[in-house]
């Protein structure tokens, strides 16, 4: 016996399925979530498909600092007034579609604290046990670019069809150079189902890092739905969440208008993102320190 044998596992009903092949669209809590865009969207679609949830982990705290994931904890009454507790976990929905579509499988992964090789192999094994053959993540990352401008998608594919789909829908394949820096364990599930023969997809919104809201960003919202929604037949409405976005921007616009330091940080960024997109460089370009400087001076940073 190894430390596998003691740690917990998903608690699965399987869904009556058709046995065919199903399609996985995942997001990256606690890292690729930047404004809450990755979560937002997962919930949306959660709903509107009427996912029903089919897998977590019998006992969370092998993987979480519940701590850590303190708002990850919810306390309730249920109907039958009894207080229960819902703890930070890794949860999974099923959606069943008709044919031609695939079904599909809805994973909510929750960065772990522990234990992250372990848990990597729980997923993966789960996803194969659930017929995946597309695995696709969405989500957000905060980038150095306006909020007066486009949102930037890029995305990419292990699938050499589905990159092609992506460039026809508008997404970039990359923005110059490739990313080098900070990552997280859970990109190793996509990595690891490649060897298995899944395919991959990555879609990313790429979200100003200098905007601070007390609610997801709903721009960024609309642009990954947009995407994910076309790749996979999703018939959800969006033009609700792009009217959102545009309430939440023209209120920062308001806001940036009313500081001088802002609206030199704004006019920057703008110069910045129009030469990257003349050039098609990498916005993950370090910063030139005058702007780094702007940006933390704009946000009371010492």
């Amino acid at each position: 016996m190894d430390i596998h044998d003691f740690l917990t596992d998903f608690k699965l009903e399987l869904p009556k399925s058709t046995g065919k092949a199903t399609h996985a669209i995942s997001v990256h809590i606690g890292w690729l979530n930047w404004s809450d865009v990755g979560d937002e969207s997962f919930n949306r679609l959660v709903e509107h498909l009427n996912a029903e949830k089919i897998a977590e982990f019998e006992r969370p705290g092998d993987f979480y600092n519940f701590i850590t994931y303190r708002e990850h904890s919810h306390t309730y009454i249920d109907d039958e007034g009894i207080r229960s507790t819902e703890f930070p976990n890794t949860r999974v929905y099923y959606v069943k579609r008709k044919k031609p579509l695939h079904d599909l499988v809805l994973v909510n992964l929750l960065e772990p604290t522990h234990f992250g090789e372990i848990y990597i192999d729980r997923v993966i094994a789960l996803m194969k046990k659930l017929n995946v053959v597309r695995y696709q993540v969405i989500g957000a990352m905060g980038s150095p670019v306006p909020h007066t401008r486009p949102i930037r998608i890029t995305g990419r594919s292990s699938d050499p069809e589905l990159a092609e789909e992506l460039k026809r829908m508008g997404v970039r394949q990359k923005l110059g150079r490739q990313y080098q820096g900070p990552t997280s364990i859970l990109n190793s599930v996509s990595a690891g189902l490649q060897n298995e023969g899944v395919a991959t997809v990555t879609i990313m919104a790429h979200m100003p890092s200098h905007l601070s809201l007390q609610e997801p960003d709903y721009t960024g919202v609309y642009n990954v739905l947009s995407v994910i929604s076309k790749l996979e037949n999703i018939d959800i409405p969006i033009d609700g969440i792009r009217s959102a976005g545009k309430r939440q921007y023209d209120r920062i616009n308001r806001e940036v208008n009313q500081s001088q330091n802002l609206i030199s940080l704004s006019k920057e960024l703008e110069e910045i993102y129009d030469r990257d997109e003349e050039k098609a460089k990498d916005n993950n370009t370090t910063l030139p320190p005058n702007i780094q400087k702007a940006i933390d001076e704009a946000l009371g940073r010492e």
